[in-house]
């Protein structure tokens, strides 16, 4: 299966699933064995076996009811399954040998100890068991087949119906037992998938909902502003709405990105050292207008953080991306009140949160909130825009941070998103320390005789990085293709820096790059492209490119990679 480009395979089991079903597993099996031991002890009593035969019962109900306990509370799984798989070929072995080997019922032990195995074990582990179990029972054919009688016999025919019988009826019991867990887990698979295959047509339904609703604003008043017609004051309305529309879909599409790269085990996380106040003062000159323009005073925003500021080293992207759809989200479902962000040390780790007083979830979605494709639908009240991607896609990221998530809410009242980090490399520094961007940025200039040469053969793209630039007093040469590129280039020594796309007509950007610095290593050259999946820009700075840039661009991202190289 492919998912843009990126081989998926399907068959793979979730290691959370497959540890939750041999936990289940080995728990019902022990407890199954555990009656078995019981039984052969009363039997052996009745019977007047060989004293052995009290003795190995009651060893195995003890280590067996070790393993029941250790599963039933989640401790050191791994070693249970061991202790139990050791256990039981061992007292299999002192069965045959106590038990009069061939004689005796042990062959009905070794088939009901290699089905569980088959439960239990796969590929290597499940070949090399196997391999043990026929070299066990060819050893004690070989000692048998060499020692005729010197295990003995059973003493009457009663003994012996008994004790195959008995046998018998707990093959059965087994067989009753490990067919009823690989149905119930089959059926919970199936209603899981039955489940998942739902919520994805709805997904899909909603989806096209949800890309249709901006490129409707966009195309619409993109249409309007070309009439030329409209007042002056609805033209900066009209921008204003195009620019939002614009926000969300590139919200959309990097949400289906990023979830189609965690379940490809694409997703990377890049940590560096950044000043947490910041992140979250960002966030609130961002999202303070946003909230102003949406709810007209109704609902205020507050930050809450302590007084110190907080450095740390992790993801400053992702826990940004996730505080980002965790306040979409309060937004979206407060109507008044406040909205409150903040952070507060927590030992060894960092407690994010997002509070607000909103309408609150009830307690039928709180289980399934951060699932896949789940979204809360209330056709009665309102319907809430959303694709059921947001919450699924922040527990992952904060997943792999090596945090966790959760949520309190009161129905009615509000909600408290709050999700924890490790706190890697701890920072803090006095409030007077902090770096206060508040402070009036001069603006930015550039050197009067700057040379830009501009690589990109999508038109519309070479236009509007034309226009920026030219806005800024840059020269800007233009090349449509890889050989143009090469040819301005060698026409024209005082190039300042070099947009180069990566995808070209004629030569590749790389091939482009590598020509450049042959005869110009120290030039600036700015990789540019849509290609923009995770760990790229890594990729394309360890190739030899100065920066990376990736689109859509961002008029402000832009003129801040320009800054790099050519200011005044």
């Amino acid at each position: 299966m492919n998912i843009f480009g990126t081989k998926i395979d399907i068959t793979k089991i979730n290691k959370e699933d497959w540890f939750d079903f041999e936990k289940q597993f080995l728990k019902q099996v022990s407890l199954t064995v555990l009656g078995f031991a019981f039984v052969s002890l009363v039997l052996n009593v009745l019977m007047k076996f060989n004293e052995a035969l009290f003795t190995v019962p009651l060893v195995a109900m003890a280590i067996f009811s070790i393993v029941y306990f250790m599963t039933s509370y989640d401790f050191h799984i791994l070693f249970a399954k061991w202790l139990f798989i050791i256990t039981a070929l061992v007292v299999i072995n002192l069965v045959w040998y106590y038990n009069y080997g061939s004689h005796g019922p042990w062959f009905f032990l070794l088939i009901l100890l290699y089905s569980y195995l088959i439960f239990m074990m796969s590929g290597k582990q499940l070949f090399l068991l196997s391999m043990a179990l026929v070299l066990n029972v060819m050893a004690l054919f070989f000692y048998e087949y060499t020692h005729p009688g010197i295990l003995g016999d059973y003493p009457n025919d009663t003994m012996r119906l008994f004790d195959f019988y008995t046998a018998i009826l707990m093959s059965g019991i087994t067989a009753y037992v490990l067919m009823s867990l690989a149905k119930n887990s089959y059926l919970t698979q199936y209603q899981k998938a039955k489940t998942a295959d739902k919520l994805k047509s709805a997904f899909l339904a909603n989806m096209s909902h949800e890309i249709r609703t901006p490129l409707n604003a966009i195309v619409g008043f993109s249409n309007l502003l070309a009439d030329g017609t409209i007042k002056d004051e609805e033209k900066e309305q009209y921008v204003s709405i195009i620019n939002s529309s614009n926000e969300t879909l590139l919200q959309l599409i990097d949400d289906i990105l990023d979830v189609s790269m965690i379940e490809a085990n694409q997703m990377k996380i890049n940590k560096i050292n950044f000043s947490v106040n910041e992140l979250l003062l960002n966030l609130q000159r961002t999202y303070s207008p946003i909230l102003k323009e949406k709810k007209k005073d109704a609902v205020q925003l507050k930050l809450h953080h302590p007084g110190e500021s907080y450095w740390i080293t992790s993801d400053q992207i992702r826990i940004n991306q996730v505080l980002v759809n965790l306040l979409n989200n309060a937004i979206k479902f407060t109507t008044e009140g406040s909205i409150e962000i903040g952070f507060e040390p927590e030992g060894d780790r960092l407690k994010f949160y997002v509070k607000d007083t909103g309408i609150g979830i009830e307690e039928a979605h709180i289980a399934h909130l951060f699932d896949r494709f789940y979204k809360i639908e209330d056709n009665n009240r309102k319907l809430y825009r959303g694709t059921g991607i947001g919450l699924y896609l922040s527990k992952k990221i904060v997943e792999m941070l090596g945090g966790q998530i959760q949520v309190a809410s009161v129905f009615g009242e509000g909600s408290v998103f709050s999700f924890y980090i490790p706190a890697e490399e701890l920072t803090i520094v006095p409030d007077k320390a902090e770096h206060k961007s508040e402070k009036e940025q001069k603006p930015v200039e550039f050197s009067h005789n700057a040379v830009v040469l501009l690589a990109e053969d999508d038109r519309s793209s070479s236009i509007y990085f034309k226009k920026v630039m030219e806005d800024l007093n840059i020269h800007v040469l233009q090349a449509f293709d890889g050989l143009e590129a090469l040819k301005l280039f060698s026409e024209n020594r005082d190039i300042s820096l070099v947009l180069l796309d990566i995808r070209l007509p004629g030569l590749s950007g790389l091939e482009i790059l590598k020509e450049m610095k042959k005869t110009s290593p120290e030039l600036p050259v700015i990789a540019q492209t849509a290609f923009a999946m995770a760990g790229d820009e890594e990729k394309y700075l360890a190739l030899g490119f100065d920066d990376y840039i990736a689109k859509p661009v961002k008029k402000d991202i832009l003129i801040k990679k320009l800054q790099r190289f050519i200011l005044k």
